[in-house]
């Protein structure tokens, strides 16, 4: 359960290939039961989407202040919420101006914590969108306005608890990954300092696509038709060196319920960054597995097993290889004097 220490709604007034300019609110909200319920939904929304980039504040505070509002807020306590969500409007204004494409909406920015003693600061920028209503009196249809989450599109968050450790390993700054510049405005309203490292994405991929496989109790042949179907996307995307949407991925592999697939991609915050271009090496343990120990290193396709090419006996920990090829076999028979 999350607890709402600060909340508040300032407004950012853009067209596009205009001009930004903001609307401030005068005070923080008061955390009423309507408040806490659209932070809570737009944090799970948040939390729950796979298209992602993750990194850590870029060093260069002047031409990206955010980080130093925050830490005058939040870590040295210099400055109120109220007044840096208005500096922080004012860093949103200028990055927004610069990106024609971008348009406006309320801005809420807020302080979480979760029962961990884990604090985020959320920002979102929403909207609201005509709808109707029933009236539970009179059972009439009317007009009703309310904020529109199924189109949450601009979003991030910093994770304050992280951020606060110095690990220079941990990427605590994320954002809502959008192709063109409306991500990249924000992600410099940010000052995110993107890091995408190929390999060890496509690492955390490769085992977020296994672990997937196993939890859905698939047969032996479906697992590696699954797995297969991966390989095969993410190898395309190697060669014509073209960044991966996790999205598309979910959508070619698992098309019957892709956003199954999206939502193993964010399970325990694994962090897989959208838009990295699959590294080739990593992305062949989809397909083979690979060991080596002193005495022996195995190079083994996925399919051998369910092709009869190799048997392994969970209860006795073996793996047996069949269908030796004839100059292998006779290599064995001379090493160990074994005519028979």
């Amino acid at each position: 359960m999350l607890t709402i220490n600060h909340a508040i709604v300032h407004k950012l007034h853009k067209e596009k290939h205009g001009k930004a300019s903001v609307t401030e609110r005068a005070a923080a909200l008061t955390i009423t039961a309507p408040v806490e319920k659209l932070i809570l939904a737009i944090h799970d929304l948040y939390a729950g989407k796979a298209s992602k980039g993750y990194g850590r504040f870029e060093a260069d505070e002047i031409n990206y202040p955010s980080a130093a509002i925050l830490r005058n807020s939040f870590k040295n306590q210099k400055t109120s919420f109220l007044d840096a969500s208005k500096l922080l409007m004012g860093v949103l204004a200028t990055k927004a101006s610069a990106a024609p494409l971008a348009t406006g909406g309320y801005v809420l920015m807020s302080q979480v914590t979760n029962a961990a003693n884990v604090t985020w600061f959320i920002v979102a920028i929403i909207n609201n969108v005509d709808g109707s209503v029933i009236d539970d009196k009179t059972l009439e249809v009317i007009d009703a306005m309310h904020v529109d989450l199924e189109n949450l599109r601009v979003a991030g968050r910093v994770n304050l608890t992280d951020w606060e450790k110095g690990d220079e390993d941990i990427r605590y700054v994320g954002f809502l990954k959008q192709r063109g510049e409306v991500a990249d405005y924000f992600k410099l309203f940010l000052g995110c300092d993107e890091l995408i490292a190929d390999t060890e994405e496509t690492k955390k991929l490769v085992a977020a696509l296994k672990k997937f496989a196993k939890s859905q109790g698939l047969e032996q042949k479906a697992e590696e038709d699954f797995l297969q179907s991966a390989f095969s996307y993410c190898d395309e995307r190697n060669k014509n060196d073209e960044p991966l949407s996790l999205e598309a991925l979910s959508n070619a592999v698992w098309p019957n319920e892709p956003k199954k697939l999206q939502d193993a991609f964010v399970e325990g915050d694994v962090q897989i960054s959208d838009g990295f271009v699959p590294d080739g090496r990593s992305i062949k343990a989809l397909m083979r597995m690979k060991y080596k120990t002193p005495y022996w290193s195995i190079d083994i396709d996925r399919h051998a097993l369910s092709q009869g090419y190799a048997e392994y006996s969970q209860k006795k920990g073996t793996l047996t290889l069949l269908n030796l090829p004839d100059a292998l076999k006779a290599e064995l028979a001379t090493e160990t004097g074994d005519d028979d």
